[in-house]
């Protein structure tokens, strides 16, 4: 049968049985809680793990005729469309995507619905925290906000707050002076601040080493990349990686 047939055998049978998709406000809703950072209504909306038959629904479409596969599908469907809104949102390109592909691969390691509706939503926390964590654009000027990019496109780099403010084609304490007035914090913070938050994300879902990663943000050496991490989170980098590696994804495999 080809696939106009059977689309339309399909849509006929979904009119007679009178049952539909999920409305796209309430699914729009549902995706914007989660890019909007909104911890508290995305905790409400987190499924029961022992509610294993909920993609089942034909609201939700059936994916395949296996309900760990159909299970499977739904998983990767919904990260990709988080991953999305959420780089449309702010969070940074390189970060959303290499969330998402290490969550379908814990993913695709699990055998039991029940492991995957957890893992699920222990994504879903991730990405709304990550966004709530997102400095909002909305209260700043155009000039702090392309500083803003401009330093995490580039925090693989030893960047300067001198440094920034010529790419922008500002003057250093205009920039300075604007960045503080509206950030409460200055530049030279926010690049340290935003290499620490990078480099944490490397020590939750990578193995390189600490000299690894203080190397490729910039850092003088391992020594100060050891010392500005714990000024920033009250841990040293080994410290971070021993409680928060057992923690991402913790009994989910």
């Amino acid at each position: 049968m080809s696939i106009n047939k059977e689309l339309n055998m399909q849509l006929f049978n979904r009119r007679e049985a009178q049952s539909a998709h999920v409305e796209y406000s309430h699914e729009f809703e549902y995706y914007q809680n989660i890019a909007d950072g909104n911890i508290e209504a995305v905790k409400k909306i987190l499924a029961d793990p022992g509610n294993v038959d909920i993609y089942s629904d034909e609201k939700y479409g059936r994916l395949s005729e296996d309900p760990l596969q159909n299970m499977r599908y739904h998983f990767v469907v919904s990260v990709a469309l988080i991953t999305r809104m959420c780089v449309e949102k702010g969070m940074e390109r390189e970060l959303a995507y290499t969330l998402s592909d290490l969550y379908i691969g814990k993913m695709d390691k699990l055998n039991s619905r029940s492991l995957i509706i957890t893992m699920h939503n222990k994504m879903l926390m991730d990405f709304t925290k990550k966004m709530a964590e997102l400095p909002r654009s909305k209260v700043c000027s155009p000039h702090v906000i392309k500083a803003m990019d401009y330093i995490c496109r580039h925090l693989n780099e030893r960047i300067t707050a001198e440094e920034t403010a010529d790419k922008l084609g500002l003057n250093r304490s205009y920039l300075s002076s604007l960045f503080k007035r509206e950030t409460g914090q200055t530049v030279s913070s926010f690049i340290r601040r935003e290499k620490i938050k990078a480099a944490e994300n490397m020590l939750r879902f990578s193995d390189y080493s600490y000299s690894e990663i203080a190397g490729y943000f910039g850092f003088s050496s391992q020594s100060h990349f050891i010392q500005c991490f714990r000024r920033e989170t009250g841990l040293t980098p080994m410290e971070y990686r021993n409680v928060n590696s057992r923690q991402v994804f913790g009994g989910g495999e």
